[in-house]
């Protein structure tokens, strides 16, 4: 059940101001502490997860729970930070700092400087590199998912909303269409089968670089694997733009995964932007509870037990029902078949 105005989460720690944004997959809410900071909430999409079976519903809080703990140890000032977890009835909960809602997507103008767009590139780029050593993927890479957080008059970019249900999608379905950001998606993260890795962000980046640079957004990856539309170059578009970020753009956004650059490092290394220092930080208003590593490592455990649980009473049905009587036996004795499984 969706939370509405005014509604208290954890005894009153939080107060529900309103909802931010919702996805197939999930859910988030702006929301006050008791000290008056406002936060943002996220949790799963509760009609989905009443939708999925016992087993596929672990799975997702499962993932949920992983993702978070992973996320816990990426600490970087371009990457939104995770302050605690908890989970309010049967609604697992994220909480995060609030970064207001400008993002590069609603850019006015839509098209900026090389020198400025290259800015955000290399602040996004630079916490990519932190997700990507702490053996993450973002998957979603895009305008939309860039905030823009002002820092004492200056804007800097800051990534959110990691594709947890791009992931999820890949398990139950052959493709991940409904999930997809189209322009900004690579080809693989289309097909079922595929593995995400480091260039599959980079070509997100890049087609990201692309829209900056142009105000237009690529052509989708699928039109130009399957139907062999052409990617007009971004120079096409802007003759200012330089040589050198013009042929970064298109390596980043090669079909093929082998023919991008292997690395974040390597990608921004093309476009001539030097290496800058993460500095960690500490978000104003909310101080990281320090035993959330140990709620999400309980958390685990439960969803792992829930999903146990489920397997094992799908093989004991399946043994009882090699011990049914025969179609010969008395109808008296024989009881309905159960359904055996519930569509997601």
């Amino acid at each position: 059940m969706a939370w509405v105005a005014g509604e208290q989460l954890q005894g009153g720690k939080y107060t529900i101001e309103r909802e931010l944004g919702r996805g197939r997959f999930g859910i988030t809410y702006l929301v006050k502490n008791k000290n008056g900071d406002r936060l943002v909430i996220k949790t799963l999409n509760d009609s989905l997860l009443n939708s999925l079976s016992q087993e596929d519903r672990a799975r997702l809080e499962g993932m949920f729970y992983s993702e978070a703990l992973k996320l816990r140890g990426c600490n970087h000032k371009h990457i939104v930070q995770i302050t605690e977890l908890f989970r309010e009835g049967e609604s697992p909960c994220l909480v995060m700092e609030y970064l207001g809602e400008d993002s590069l997507a609603n850019l006015r103008p839509p098209i900026l400087s090389e020198q400025d767009a290259l800015r955000y590139i290399q602040q996004i780029g630079e916490a990519l590199i932190v997700i990507h050593e702490n053996e993450l993927i973002h998957r979603d890479v895009h305008p939309g998912n860039i905030l823009l957080r002002n820092r004492e008059g200056q804007l800097e970019a800051v990534l959110i909303d990691f594709g947890l249900a791009l992931d999820f999608d890949h398990i139950l379905t052959t493709s991940r269409t409904k999930e997809t950001s189209d322009g900004f998606t690579p080809p693989e993260l289309y097909a079922k089968g595929t593995i995400a890795r480091a260039y599959s962000d980079i070509y997100s980046l890049a087609a990201t670089l692309y829209k900056l640079l142009t105000g237009r957004t690529p052509v989708n990856a699928m039109k130009r694997k399957v139907d062999g539309e052409h990617l007009v170059s971004p120079k096409e578009w802007n003759p200012q733009i330089s040589d050198r970020t013009n042929r970064a753009i298109l390596t980043g956004m090669k079909l093929d995964p082998k023919k991008r650059s292997q690395s974040m490092r390597e990608w921004l290394d093309s476009l001539g932007l030097t290496r800058e220092s993460p500095q960690p930080e500490q978000i104003v208003g909310s101080k990281p509870n320090s035993n959330w590593q140990q709620q999400i490592q309980v958390w685990g455990v439960v969803i792992a037990a829930i999903a146990a649980i489920g397997t094992l009473l799908a093989g004991i049905g399946a043994l009882m029902d090699k011990f049914k009587p025969s179609p010969s036996s008395s109808p008296a004795l024989l009881s309905p078949s159960p359904s055996s499984q519930k569509t997601p």
